[in-house]
């Protein structure tokens, strides 16, 4: 969990949900004109792996792919950039459980 907000962008990444192997999932708040905000998930390459190009490479086909998948089974995609030196998604937040707690939930 982070302990405060962080301006990332247009965005304030509010609480970190995921980490994986190559990026870090974060709950954010989109800041748009006349004060409308949007919860939105923010995908970005970690720190470590942000000027490597093979990660760099594997991030942008994943963007490329997921950008254009249109799908009510599938989280949107709203935009995709650079940042701080770090390419980041941002996607559609969807609240509740993840996929491994489902899984986890039915291994039980």
């Amino acid at each position: 969990m982070m302990s405060e907000v962080e301006k990332f962008g247009k965005y304030l990444l509010l609480e970190k949900i995921a980490v994986g192997g190559m990026a870090e999932v974060y709950l954010a708040k989109s800041s748009g004109a006349n004060g409308v905000n949007k919860f939105v998930a923010i995908k970005r390459i970690l720190p470590q792996y942000s000027n490597n190009p093979e990660f760099i490479t594997m991030f942008k086909e994943e963007a490329k792919v997921a950008i254009n998948l249109s799908h009510s089974n599938i989280v949107s995609i709203y935009d995709f950039g650079m940042e701080s030196n770090q390419f980041y998604l941002v996607m559609e937040f969807v609240e509740g459980r993840n996929l491994r707690q489902i899984i986890n939930e039915m291994k039980k």
